[in-house]
């Protein structure tokens, strides 16, 4: 009877020593993961060259349930969750650039963080918005008769969001960040398409982590996006997605602390144009694997496109 009282105090202190941690790497770590994980998440049909002069507008609005909470070479704690609202608005702007298609965008996501936990332990919510996110594209390559378009996007995202280095979550990360993504469009016929993309993160440094942390510091991020797309009539289409992530471990003061970005998700997406300038679509998705954060166990995302 001792040495089981001895195993299960043991066991209490480990599982307190490892939510203890969590909720440093949560404050230490800039900015939290939650909905579209950022502007670069492509949606179907992302990659198609609109004509010069056509702008459009998007809304986004992105619901999470997560789960289990793993951080990297650790346990996984499975008292935990987190509920996320997260809206996005998006503006698009097409031209050409010497002779070549091109455009710019802007993204400004913002929302709410709500029931936090972590291994039983509750956390404070977070209200506010994220950078914004300004970008630039052109279209190395567009073949109208073989359907295949190739574009270079990137991105840069200024530290504008909210943040506040007492607090454990944030939507904010206080630091520079910049994207360069390439993406392949490429139709079978008249009904069959595939979206593909590839994308690295580059990090500034958070010297705000936390009080009294010092620096933090993070590796590259990479990231893969496909979709499988069928269009069944000119106006209704269903897709079908998988995005991957991997990279991004963080130093603390030059020292690893545990965390990266291991995520794979499968999407499921349809959308349906109610007139030639205005389409609706929904998302449905689910976390296969993540590592160093938050599971999305659910997650469902509305898009409102109006083309002018």
């Amino acid at each position: 009877m001792t040495m089981m009282l001895f195993r299960h105090a043991g066991a209490r202190r480990r599982a307190r020593l490892w939510i203890g941690l969590c909720l440093t790497l949560l404050a230490a770590v800039a900015g939290l993961r939650a909905g579209p994980a950022s502007a670069q998440e492509i949606m179907p049909y992302e990659f198609t060259p609109l004509p010069a002069g056509t702008n459009l507008a998007l809304g986004y609005y992105a619901y999470g349930h997560n789960t289990d909470y793993s951080i990297a070479r650790g346990p996984t704690l499975r008292n935990s969750g987190l509920e996320t609202h997260i809206g996005i608005a998006r503006f698009v702007h097409y031209g050409e650039v010497a002779g070549l298609r091109a455009g710019v965008q802007a993204f400004q996501t913002f929302g709410s963080l709500q029931d936090a936990r972590i291994g039983g332990q509750r956390l404070d919510g977070a209200f506010g918005a994220q950078n914004i996110a300004l970008s630039a594209f052109v279209w190395l390559y567009i073949n109208e008769a073989s359907q295949t378009n190739v574009i270079v996007v990137g991105f840069l995202n200024p530290p504008t969001g909210t943040y506040d280095r007492f607090a454990v979550l944030n939507l904010g990360d206080n630091r520079m960040r910049g994207t360069a993504q390439i993406g392949l469009q490429q139709g079978f016929g008249e009904h069959f398409g595939l979206d593909l993309a590839y994308d690295a993160q580059f990090y500034g440094d958070n010297d705000r982590a936390f009080p009294g942390s010092g620096l933090l510091s993070q590796a590259t991020t990479h990231r893969i996006q496909a979709w499988a797309n069928w269009r069944w009539t000119p106006s209704f289409s269903t897709s079908v997605g998988y995005t991957g992530s991997w990279g991004g471990e963080q130093r603390l003061n030059g020292v690893l602390i545990g965390a990266r970005t291991e995520i794979q998700r499968i999407r499921f997406h349809s959308g349906y144009f109610i007139d030639p300038t205005l389409q609706v679509g929904l998302e449905l998705n689910h976390d296969l694997r993540a590592v160093g954060g938050f599971k999305q166990e659910f997650g469902a995302i509305l898009r409102v496109l109006k083309a002018f």
